[in-house]
């Protein structure tokens, strides 16, 4: 035991004093490494002094479940009317007007116009397609429309404005406060502006959540659907090929296709024949 305690006294400072104490150890190391390492790596020694190592095992901490809500299914959601504008008798065309109003500033804006009856006339225009490309992306919500032609007689003449645009469907409030639901792909429709203008365009080529038509890059072939009135000068005639029939306007020395064809198949041999006819 007494060789024990003898091993943890300190020595005399007759045996120590000869002996370089460095006071501030951790300097002394600093100085060390700098003479020892190369330039590149002495800029990370005071990072690397400062490092922690942990001994002990992390534990992760337990990720707490979230508990979801119980949402409807589709099918009572559509029982309970949840997704839906307006009921029968809960919305009047009187109360939609300042709602067209304020639609009819939103397409000034977006189309970058005064007045409507500036819009390009003829599609050699330059900003031709620069507007119809804006009136394909626009948002319906407000507008007033009417069905021009429709597969279905009994919508023909249904006018109103549009209290929603959904993917496959107008919701239209009429004139008689009577909401009706519209599908876009049987109809070709007006859509009504100031000054007169009236825009043509066919239902099927807006079957898109207006969501997603706002960023979809539309062909120019979809672009040119939308028809103003005002340039509609010369006429139209109609032709048929086969059991489909075309109805080509006259619009300032160009010609576009605005008939709607049924989707039949017509016989090669046949379709030379009516070629031959029209010729």
């Amino acid at each position: 035991m007494s060789n024990c305690t003898k091993l943890c006294t300190p020595l005399p400072k007759s045996q120590t004093s000869h002996i370089k104490i460095c006071e501030n150890t951790q300097q002394y190391v600093i100085d060390f490494l700098q003479n020892l390492l190369p330039p590149s790596d002495r800029k990370s020694i005071p990072d690397e002094l400062r490092k922690t190592f942990i001994f002990n095992k992390i534990r992760s901490k337990r990720k707490q479940k979230v508990e979801r809500g119980k949402f409807f299914s589709a099918r009572k959601r559509l029982r309970l009317g949840l997704g839906r504008v307006g009921n029968r008798n809960q919305i009047k065309y009187s109360d939609l007007l300042p709602l067209n109003q304020l639609w009819l500033q939103y397409m000034r804006e977006a189309l970058g116009v005064e007045s409507f009856t500036s819009i390009p006339k003829n599609p050699s225009s330059p900003n031709w397609e620069n507007v119809n490309l804006q009136l394909m992306k626009a948002d319906f919500h407000g507008a007033r429309i009417s069905i021009d032609r429709s597969r279905c007689p009994s919508l023909v003449g249904v006018t109103g404005i549009v209290i929603q645009d959904t993917r496959n469907t107008f919701r239209v409030c009429g004139t008689d406060n009577v909401i009706r639901t519209i599908p876009k792909d049987v109809v070709k429709i007006n859509i009504y502006l100031d000054d007169g203008v009236i825009l043509k365009a066919f239902g099927r080529e807006l079957s898109i959540r207006p969501a997603e038509r706002a960023v979809k890059k539309f062909k120019n072939s979809s672009i040119m659907l939308f028809i103003p009135l005002q340039i509609i000068i010369v006429g139209y005639y109609n032709y048929r090929i086969g059991n489909v029939i075309f109805t080509t306007y006259m619009l300032d020395h160009c010609k576009i296709n605005c008939g709607v064809p049924k989707k039949t198949k017509v016989p090669r041999d046949r379709e030379d024949d009516n070629n031959a006819n029209i010729s």
